[in-house]
């Protein structure tokens, strides 16, 4: 009988650790805000103008709307390209941590966006460090990164490793 108790709890406790943070009605709710406002070239979620390190590359906007869970976003509009925002989310020194996030987070996209959505992963190395974006396209087809809708990158800065979506638009 003990054992089966320890068993029980174990797999509460384990299925309480690995619950998807982002599958929540206010999430799904403000990602379909979002991208729609994404299609319009960001009207509604375009806040005042902020300083760009790249200022004669693009110009970047702060966000009226941020993602739940998202510590901060900014809307970024190149000189060439389509807009785009982007989200930052908790920082962790454990890459295992991060990357089950993402996980979590493209699952949420999935569940979200309602239509299919084909995904491509690349990692590279850089100082050592493993950099890994992941693309979400609408089309089987497409093969152009710049093409995705969705960006999901997971990168180390500043001694921790760090999560970002990219949710584009259109010019």
């Amino acid at each position: 009988m003990k054992k089966l108790v320890i068993l029980i709890l174990g797999f509460f406790s384990m299925k309480a650790c690995c619950q998807n943070e982002f599958a929540a009605t206010a999430f799904y709710n403000d990602f379909k805000k979002i991208y729609a406002d994404a299609q319009n070239g960001f009207a509604i979620c375009k806040g005042e103008k902020r300083i760009s390190e790249y200022e004669e590359l693009q110009s970047e906007y702060k966000t009226t709307l941020i993602l739940p869970l998202a510590d901060s976003g900014k809307i970024v509009i190149p000189n060439t390209g389509n807009p785009y925002v982007i989200y930052y989310f908790e920082p962790s020194k454990v890459r295992l941590k991060v990357d089950q996030r993402a996980l979590s987070l493209q699952e949420a996209i999935l569940t979200a966006f309602e239509k299919p959505l084909y995904l491509r992963s690349e990692t590279v190395i850089i100082k050592n460090r493993p950099l890994t974006n992941t693309y979400l396209f609408t089309s089987a087809e497409e093969t152009r990164t710049s093409m995705a809708t969705f960006r999901v990158s997971i990168y180390f800065e500043d001694g921790k490793y760090s999560l970002s979506l990219e949710i584009r638009g259109k010019g």
